[in-house]
């Protein structure tokens, strides 16, 4: 029995310090030009008591998306899509970045973002728990919208 627990231990602590391999650390973006397309907008994808009229109060400054982006941590595609509470209010646009690279970026008020490179197939995926600003949902209150 002792062997077998001993066993179980050891698979557990390893298996936690196994990184995946999907999660990345990403390098900071450094934006030259954040151009907002839409602020303020609902999108209608999530099921929500969200309404067009309350999302038109998400309305982030290019300061606090710079913020956004350099406060928050990775995540998946997987967090992204499945894991991550999702908002119907976003704000969205195109950025250039020092070294020149464009791509499109989004936000919504759950606190999750991505960075779309073009040209490129790949998206880098975002979530920002330090992110304080009094426009995004705190955790309290996601459970009233989609509860």
């Amino acid at each position: 029995m002792v062997k077998y627990t001993l066993l179980f231990v050891i698979t557990l602590v390893t298996g936690c310090s196994i990184t995946s391999n999907t999660t990345q650390k990403l390098p900071p973006l450094e934006f030259k030009v954040i151009h907002i397309d839409n602020n303020g907008s609902y999108s209608g994808y999530i099921s929500s008591n969200e309404t067009v009229e309350f999302c038109k109060t998400f309305i982030l400054k290019k300061s606090e998306i710079i913020s956004f982006f350099k406060q928050a941590r990775s995540a998946t595609s997987r967090e992204y899509a499945h894991d991550l509470t999702a908002s119907n209010c976003y704000t969205n646009g195109i950025f250039t970045t020092e070294t020149g690279k464009k791509g499109t970026w989004k936000i919504d008020r759950a606190r999750r973002g991505y960075i779309h490179f073009n040209n490129s197939e790949k998206t880098n995926y975002y979530y920002c728990f330090k992110c304080k600003s009094t426009l995004f949902y705190e955790s309290c209150d996601l459970e009233c919208i989609h509860g």
